[in-house]
């Protein structure tokens, strides 16, 4: 049965609006949430003058946009806080547009180093060395990298240093097979801190600096401090680098959760189902999207034309698992190769890999992870209605801000560029109603 549209007289089959969609966006994501005070769990509402929200565009600052034809140099852009969510959280969808031939970015905000014990189940305990730790994590994802490509796993990757806004320095590792190219960026601040100190505090409680951590073997010779905005700082300067197209962020808002018998915390926050350092460091992408936005529209008298998704973390384990056998197995593959094994020949002298992670133990786990991707924000498309004329017109979002396609004429399934509302900055799911009077 086809479901209709209907404008003042206006008819719009269900078919021709998909596919109208489908010719006016490359990537729908679309928004409803200011970044301000978005999460209600463990990061808590900035304060003070090193935590201000970011503030809205003013209206029309959008205009104008790229042609219509679309940005033609894709790229994915991912933000994590610990090596590993992109694969837990954002796969499959990462590892279908890396083999896409569409470039990926990675950026890993801590160090992941935790209590530095990179166990295997069933040998002995090892004794801890965190700047160990981090680095093999760091091999583990340049193994999951490699055979998402399609290349050996152990393929040789370039590392460099990466020079960032604020003097900081950060680790950077670049593959390229064929048309597929992966670059990894490890800001590696430390998760404890000097004084006990979390990501948390970084973007709660302004005065608060951390210091990185230097990995094993890293090329980056000087250990960084960042204060909160040095940290929204570094972020915006690397999407002004790479000028993403799409951006992959973890959950700025996630569910509050009662821990019980029933429920048990296991590695959630406080009353939330994520980890403590998830919901901050998403915060801190969004807040840097809107510092980029603004920087980059006043500069170049036009938006960057991206969408963004964001990703639910540690909830999969509570969710109904939604992944087909298939892609389930798909996205196991690059796990089992970022968590490796001691007796891989990786080359790598800090070890191969996060070994608790390897093997078949993520799909045994009881928390499930790995069998789920949800999205925080579901809605995948623009919204459309129609107008008086019967032409389609779709409201989303681009570049954080509300943005209206209209149909150059009724049933002709092209559209002109897209009209930058203002507004914003807008988290990805946006809705459209008509008033009494058809608008």
């Amino acid at each position: 049965m086809n479901s209709r549209w209907t404008s003042r007289g206006a008819r719009t089959t269900r078919r021709q609006t998909l596919a109208a969609l489908a010719a006016l966006t490359a990537g729908g994501a679309v928004g409803i949430a200011g970044v301000t005070g978005i999460a209600g769990c463990g990061a808590g509402h900035a304060r003070g003058a090193t935590a201000e929200p970011a503030r809205a565009s003013e209206p029309g600052a959008a205009e104008p946009f790229t042609s219509a034809a679309g940005d033609k140099r894709a790229l994915l852009l991912q933000i994590m806080a610990h090596p590993d969510d992109d694969l837990y959280f954002m796969n499959p969808d990462a590892e279908q547009v890396l083999r896409s031939g569409v470039p990926v970015v990675c950026v890993y905000v801590t160090a992941g180093e935790a209590r530095g014990i990179n166990h295997q189940a069933g040998t002995p305990i090892p004794h801890a060395d965190k700047a160990a730790y981090s680095a093999s994590r760091h091999q583990g994802l340049r193994q999951a990298y490699a055979q998402m490509m399609g290349l050996n796993q152990f393929a040789p990757w370039q590392r460099s240093v990466l020079r960032l806004p604020g003097g900081v320095t950060a680790e950077t590792n670049t593959l390229v097979g064929g048309a597929r190219s992966a670059r990894l960026i490890f800001l590696n601040i430390a998760m404890l801190s000097d004084g006990g100190v979390r990501i948390p505090a970084l973007w709660n409680t302004p005065g608060t600096v951390m210091r990185t951590l230097l990995a094993t073997g890293s090329p980056v010779a000087h250990p960084s401090s960042y204060g909160h905005q040095t940290l929204v700082d570094v972020l915006a300067g690397i999407m002004d680098r790479y000028r993403p197209t799409l951006i992959h962020t973890l959950d700025p808002d996630p569910d509050f959760q009662v821990h019980d018998v029933l429920h048990p915390k296991d590695n959630d926050q406080p009353g939330c189902s994520d980890h403590r350092d998830h919901t901050p460091v998403a915060l801190f992408t969004w807040k840097a999207i809107a510092q980029w936005v603004a920087a980059a529209t006043q500069r170049d008298k036009r938006a960057p034309r991206f969408t963004t998704t964001a990703f639910r973390g540690y909830y999969n384990q509570r969710w109904p698992h939604n992944l087909p056998p298939a892609v389930l197995a798909q996205k196991a593959r690059a796990i089992k190769s970022y968590g490796g094994a001691p007796d891989w020949d990786c080359g790598n002298a800090a070890g191969c890999g996060d070994y608790s992670q390897g093997g078949v133990r993520p799909l045994r786990n009881r928390k499930g992870w790995i069998r789920s991707t949800h999205y925080r924000y579901p809605a995948s498309l623009p919204a459309p209605t129609t107008d008086a004329q019967g032409r389609l017109v779709a409201y989303g979002v681009l570049g954080a801000q509300a943005v209206r396609w209209r149909e150059t004429g009724p049933g002709s399934g092209r559209f002109g560029a897209p009209r930058g509302l203002g507004g914003g900055p807008l988290a990805p799911a946006l809705a459209a109603v008509r008033d009494s009077a058809g608008r």
